[in-house]
């Protein structure tokens, strides 16, 4: 099998006849039913039934076509290396964060005159493992709990990372206008058991819930149908502003939420819980660019966001 007998196959498929396949390749049909031909006599299937109308795809010849299909989207990615590799790229992956984002932003809108190419990915933890380890990211910013550092300690060394430390925070309990905690200076651990909760998908039994300090507590409140869960931001946030279900969140900043309603609400015994860092593979290291997106991230988290806040 080559690459071409796949393009012509794949065209074929797609148009349902040679006649079309051979004015989108700029060929000759007789070449591309001979190509076709070829591959079938070297799988031993019929991949196509031909008619008088042109051509129709067999049972066998849609499980190859798939497999065609991805085959020369792969070819293609191999194909434009050379040109990636002489492009100035900067691949993120990260943790949903309101304040990280807007800080990707600035940095992004000051580069972007220099012709970086870039790619921000918003994700959870695991997927950040999996994108970095694959070098499908170069650094991947994340927010880990203080009672997970063992086991994400153990995961890094798995995977060959390392994990650079850029600051501790906390968590935060976002609470709108309907909550009897809305004006509250802080929130106790009795209180945030007895409330009802949104959460993002991400979040739901990972860092943020962690606060209810064991995992029962947390499934108890979803077998009592206490915990909306979501992957919409927006719905999310509009839940909090319009009924009494808060959310725990390290993520969500409640001055940049798109609502000046929102209101968090800091966890007494839960300052300096979270660590804020980015990991990266440890052979490779990171590039100039990333480098300098780490320094941005630095200089903002020294200066405390007091210039913009954020």
């Amino acid at each position: 099998m080559d690459l071409k007998q796949m393009q012509y196959f794949v065209a074929s498929v797609d148009s349902g006849s040679f006649k079309r396949a051979s004015e989108i390749l700029y060929t000759s049909q007789p070449h591309i039913s001979k190509t076709i031909k070829s591959l079938e006599t070297e799988l031993h299937m019929e991949l196509l039934q031909r008619t008088a109308r042109g051509v129709n795809v067999t049972a066998a010849g849609r499980k190859v076509y798939e497999y065609a299909c991805r085959i020369l989207v792969e070819a293609g990615k191999i194909q434009n290396v050379r040109e990636d590799a002489d492009a100035r790229v900067l691949s993120i992956a990260a943790n949903p964060s309101d304040r990280l984002t807007e800080l990707f932003r600035k940095f992004y809108v000051g580069e972007m005159k220099t012709g970086i190419q870039t790619r921000y990915l918003e994700c959870g933890t695991e997927e950040i493992f999996r994108l970095v380890h694959r070098h499908q990211a170069e650094q991947g910013f994340v927010y880990i709990d203080e009672k997970q550092m063992t086991v994400f300690r153990q995961m890094l060394e798995y995977r060959h990372l390392s994990f650079q430390e850029l600051e501790k925070t906390e968590p935060l309990l976002l609470t709108g206008p309907k909550s009897p905690l809305y004006h509250a200076p802080y929130v106790t651990m009795k209180e945030l058991r007895e409330l009802d909760y949104v959460q993002m998908q991400d979040e739901q039994d990972t860092l943020s819930i962690q606060i209810l300090q064991r995992s029962e507590d947390y499934q108890y409140h979803r077998r009592r149908g206490q915990v909306l869960i979501t992957s919409s931001r927006y719905l999310l946030v509009q839940t909090i502003l319009e009924t009494p279900l808060c959310s725990i969140s390290y993520g969500i900043c409640p001055g940049s939420a798109g609502s000046e309603l929102l209101h968090g609400i800091p966890v007494r015994g839960a300052k300096d819980s979270i660590t804020f860092g980015y990991i990266q593979r440890k052979r490779d290291g990171i590039s100039s660019e990333g480098r300098r997106f780490v320094e941005f991230v630095k200089n903002h988290l020294i200066r405390g966001g007091k210039e913009d806040e954020i």
